[in-house]
């Protein structure tokens, strides 16, 4: 039978670093003019920022999320509705003329339909 091999048993002599000095005194760098035109010469592709060309703006699209439309108030319960885009966009576009946050909307719509309901 034979016998397995020892994790501890390394057959290999250790490894001479009697040698290794840190590297001493200044270290050379090239000037940054030739790394530009040794990039530019390889297509090496820059992550600095394009600059700003006068007239053109850098901003991102306009996002299509919604603002938020919520503050602190004491409201803490959490309504949730599934409706049609066209019902959405409605109320959201109340809201936004009126200068309400969606909760608000929804208390003055709620107390809007108890008036019509109630007369």
């Amino acid at each position: 039978m034979s016998q397995r091999s020892s994790i501890f048993h390394n057959p290999h002599p250790p490894l001479d670093v009697s040698d290794f000095k840190p590297a001493g005194g200044k270290q050379h760098r090239p000037a940054p003019a030739a790394i530009d035109e040794i990039s530019s010469k390889g297509r090496f592709q820059s992550r600095e920022p394009e600059p700003a060309i006068p007239g053109q703006s850098i901003d991102s699209p306009p996002s299509t999320r919604r603002q938020p439309m919520t503050y602190r108030t004491g409201r803490n319960k959490v309504f949730s509705v599934k409706t049609d885009p066209a019902t959405a966009d409605e109320f959201y576009a109340i809201a936004q003329k009126n200068g309400w946050k969606a909760a608000e909307t929804f208390e003055k719509a709620v107390a809007a339909l108890r008036r019509e309901l109630t007369s």
